[in-house]
């Protein structure tokens, strides 16, 4: 869905720069090393978004604008559509660029942030939408089919056998692949480390996407979105459990936080 697409195309940048931090740690120093794996990392990024991600969701938008604009619109202008892609890779670069310079700085918390809050975003998105209705939106068929609160057995197993469905399930055998070998290549961690990646993805950032749209589903906007954030805070702490899983991720071998923030930091704290 296009309001989704920005938020996915920064998170797929953030994540394919935080896949190169074991080699940026190690190229720590030597400028032209960490300059070649910026480069690369990006060329990657930028290919897939341009070969695959951009090229699928304009086929979504053009065989089913009303379902791809969650049925905000009935048709998407051509003009519409070049601007649209052409700010998806301006998302995906802007993520990749600003990950890789806070690696590069050593700020891997507020680095992994990036990929966090991008996921979250989408979450929050696909769930709860503008008004409350993200979910029904995006299983809906037509646009009367999301009036109701929830949508009904009947209504889930039509969508299933819907067209919408049908493509979306074989874009995602190739999108999903796709990414994920992209992320592998440019991580020297291996697959476990990308794995570990997408089981954060689909349990804290979907987690805190879900009690966020309770919180402002059954509190309102104003009481909700305050409690939900302190609940993001205590989360998100830096020196919180999913702060510490992500930067294990990010550098399986780094040392413990206080130390690992900046890449070659032991011979700083050596010195000091």
């Amino acid at each position: 869905m296009l309001q989704i697409d920005p938020f996915w195309s920064y998170g797929i940048g953030a994540g394919c720069a935080l896949a190169t931090a074991t080699g940026l740690r190690a190229a720590h120093g030597d400028g032209t090393r960490q300059e070649a794996i910026r480069d690369r990392g990006l060329l990657a990024t930028l290919l897939f978004m341009g070969m695959l991600f951009i090229p699928m969701g304009m086929w979504l938008a053009t065989r089913f604008p009303d379902w791809e604009t969650m049925y905000a619109w009935h048709a998407v202008p051509p003009w519409a559509l070049a601007a649209f892609s052409a700010g998806l890779v301006v998302c995906a670069a802007a993520g990749y660029l600003l990950t890789h310079g806070l690696l590069v700085r050593g700020k891997l918390w507020s680095a992994c942030l990036q990929f966090v809050l991008a996921y979250v975003a989408v979450f929050c998105t696909l769930i709860h939408g503008w008004d409350g209705t993200g979910l029904r939106r995006f299983l809906a068929t037509a646009p009367a089919a999301f009036t109701s609160p929830t949508p009904t057995t009947a209504e889930l197993i039509q969508w299933l056998r819907s067209p919408i469905a049908e493509t979306l399930f074989w874009m995602g055998l190739v999108l999903i692949p796709a990414l994920l070998a992209v992320n592998v290549r440019l991580r020297t961690g291996g697959t476990g480390m990308v794995l570990r990646a997408t089981m954060v993805i689909l349990g804290p950032c979907l987690a805190l996407a879900v009690s966020a749209c309770l919180a402002v589903t059954v509190f309102g906007a104003l009481l909700g979105g305050a409690a939900w954030t302190a609940l993001a805070v205590a989360v998100l702490h830096p020196r919180g459990a999913l702060a510490a899983v992500c930067r294990r991720i990010a550098l399986p071998a780094a040392p413990p936080p206080r130390r690992e923030e900046a890449f070659g930091g032991q011979h700083r704290h050596a010195g000091r």
